[in-house]
């Protein structure tokens, strides 16, 4: 390998002229959106913030509903016998039952996610106006809302400073050839560039991720220079702490990080004082907000292991108290097993598809020249190693982006030691004809991961310039144009909106929402809360979110009693024309919500029957809270 001082800056600009270009491409051609889920959670509660609400949420999750309410006093659960009882004893004391300071479901906080994405988005919201929501409503044909673009241009910057970033540290280690084919990979990877566009936390994780390595690189080169480390160790451990505040699954690298700094740098385990001192510091405000506010210092993002023993984190958030979420002891160590196993067989995918990416786990047996280069793969290897066991309990074990899939953040690291290790190879056994192979191999590797791109990009642009009006929205499930306009329009916003889609709801129609339960008790339950602040839910929006890639057993065993309700659409679609069947209403669980929102005049039909929006005409709303 060159030092990292020597050759031209052609290949330094060259990775920017190409960066600059398929992210551009990506970002105006081939934008559809945000599709997903916790992207439009986090964003419609950075729009709170930068309204100055605090980390205030429209998105209201059962179990989190009922756990802050019975801790501020009011426990649904109890019987009306029991809550009179208890009213008395307050009255007595001059306290109220309902006390909206400690709790309301009009300001519950969010306990769910990290807190550093959100407050990026809150700062860029705030600056572009994004909180008045009247300024940005969808008005015209577009079908594409525009604060999904401001939302995805934050992922876009943070995609292009973790890439220049990768070059400069990748360069250091290594060389300008590794380095410049390393940020080449990360280009022309599909996954990386549907990840710079989704919104979601991952490439403000890389960019501090990549930043955490240089400080650790730099303290290992210290140390065997025999110069102060501590500082690097510090400057690497706000880094990977910055990465915890970003995204709760930073916590298990972070821990990698603890253990290898422990044994690496001597005395054994000092070092691991200062780097704990830093990441408690770092979590200490979030963990009080989530004490004082639910009980439990984790928050509901506690729920989300459920993502990896479940299947589906919704199946815990939706439940009322955790003991009815269905985990068995023998399952969750079965489901733990089989997952960690299945984060190996979706490896190469969840790398991003770079070949060279996977000859770091050989490069692990290869001694390299530097000692430092040499320790800084045993750091990757140990925090990647814990991420895998994080990621196998907390994100959904399947191919694509997630917002609990963090391969991505080592991918490009993988890559550049891998490519050293058959850089190397090639060096010792082929001097003569090394400089062909050498570019042979790379090129090979380069076209294995950005052909699918090249390939599709005449495509790509065709189709952008064709539907640049327009836009094409992420549909199905989401339908942007259609949430704004006409379930705001529909809706009051006093009231709360039963749905499949809350993250959506929330952020397209700035509505407050709840998850559909499974169980008609449960939902009583749910509306007595809101009925004790003056709330109730005031409609029902059902769409392909329910049912599109699921079979009738699935969508039945998921939504349990409220299965006639999201199967409805479907039904409709094949009946309306000659005898449409409305299930809904022929359903024994279902008989009093159908009396409420199952009437003639109570369906609006948003996208044919694929979306549909069921009113409460019978009842009046409370008072409009903006």
């Amino acid at each position: 390998m060159n030092p990292p001082n020597t050759g031209s800056r052609a290949p330094f600009f060259i990775v920017l002229i190409l960066l600059l270009v398929i992210t551009g491409v990506q970002f105006f051609f081939n934008f559809r959106g945000l599709s997903s889920d916790a992207a439009m959670d986090q964003a419609q509660i950075a729009r709170n913030v930068a309204r100055g609400e605090g980390l205030a949420t429209h998105r209201i999750r059962p179990i989190q509903l009922i756990a802050d309410s019975s801790k501020s006093g009011l426990n649904p659960l109890l019987s009306d016998a029991q809550l009179r009882e208890q009213e008395a004893i307050l009255a007595g004391q001059g306290k109220s039952l309902v006390d909206a300071e400690n709790f309301s479901p009009y300001k519950l906080r969010d306990t769910r996610y990290a807190p550093l994405n959100i407050l990026v988005e809150a700062a860029v919201f705030k600056l572009a106006g994004i909180h008045n929501y009247e300024l940005w409503k969808m008005t015209g044909d577009s079908m594409i809302y525009l604060p999904d673009r401001i939302v995805a241009a934050v992922s876009v910057i943070f995609f292009i400073l973790s890439v220049l970033s990768c070059y400069y540290v990748l360069r250091r280690i290594f060389d300008t050839t590794i380095a410049s084919f390393t940020c080449l990979t990360m280009i022309f990877s599909n996954l990386f560039l549907q990840y710079a566009t989704s919104g979601l936390p991952q490439m403000l994780m890389l960019f501090f991720f990549t930043w955490g390595v240089h400080f650790l690189y730099t303290a290992l080169v210290n140390d065997q220079e025999n110069r102060k480390f501590l500082w690097p160790i510090v400057f690497s451990a706000i880094c990977f702490s910055c990465v915890c505040l970003t995204g709760w699954i930073g916590l298990w690298p972070m821990v990698g990080f603890l253990l290898f700094v422990g044994i690496r740098f001597k005395p054994h385990g000092l070092y691991c004082l200062p780097v704990l001192a830093i990441l408690l510091l770092f979590l200490a405000y979030p963990v009080y907000i989530n004490k004082t506010t639910s009980g439990s210092i984790f928050g509901t993002a506690f729920y989300t292991i459920c993502t990896g023993l479940l299947g589906s984190e919704s199946t815990a958030m939706k439940a009322l108290v955790f003991g009815d979420i269905p985990i068995g002891a023998q399952t969750a160590v079965i489901s733990i097993i089989n997952n960690i196993i299945t984060q190996g067989d979706i490896l190469y995918e969840n790398l991003g598809h770079l070949p060279l990416a996977l000859v770091f786990l050989l490069a692990l047996l290869h001694t390299f020249k530097k000692k430092p280069v040499n320790q800084a793969k045993w750091g990757i290897f140990s925090m990647w190693c814990l991420a895998t066991v994080g990621m196998a309990l907390y994100t959904v074990n399947k191919p694509g982006i997630s917002i609990g899939q963090i391969q991505i953040l080592f991918s490009p690291f993988f890559t550049a030691f891998g490519t050293a290790f058959v850089l190397n190879l090639i060096a010792r056994h082929s001097k003569e004809a090394a400089p062909v192979l050498r570019g042979g191999v790379l090129l090979l590797a380069l076209l294995v991961t950005a052909l699918p791109l090249l390939l599709s990009l005449p495509h790509i642009v065709r189709v952008g310039i064709l539907t640049a009006h327009r836009g094409i929205p992420a549909w199905p499930p989401y339908y942007p144009l259609g949430i704004s306009q006409e379930v705001r329009n529909q809706t009051k916003a006093g009231d709360f909106i039963l749905t499949d889609q809350p993250a959506a709801v929330s952020w397209y129609a700035d509505r407050k929402t709840l998850d559909i339960p499974s169980l008609v008790s449960h939902f009583t339950t749910l509306e007595r809360v809101l009925s004790f602040h003056g709330g109730k839910v005031g409609s029902i929006l059902v769409t392909p979110s329910s049912t599109m890639g699921k079979d009738i057993r699935a969508v039945s065993g998921y939504y349990g009693e409220f299965a006639p309700l999201v199967l409805e659409g479907s039904i409709l679609g094949q009946t309306r024309d000659k005898n449409p069947v409305y299930i809904f209403n022929h359903s024994g669980a279902l008989s009093k919500l159908a009396e409420r929102f199952g009437q003639s005049d109570s369906r609006q039909f948003i996208m044919g029957a694929d979306m549909i929006l069921y009113r409460d005409l019978q009842q009046p709303g409370p008072a409009l809270q903006n």
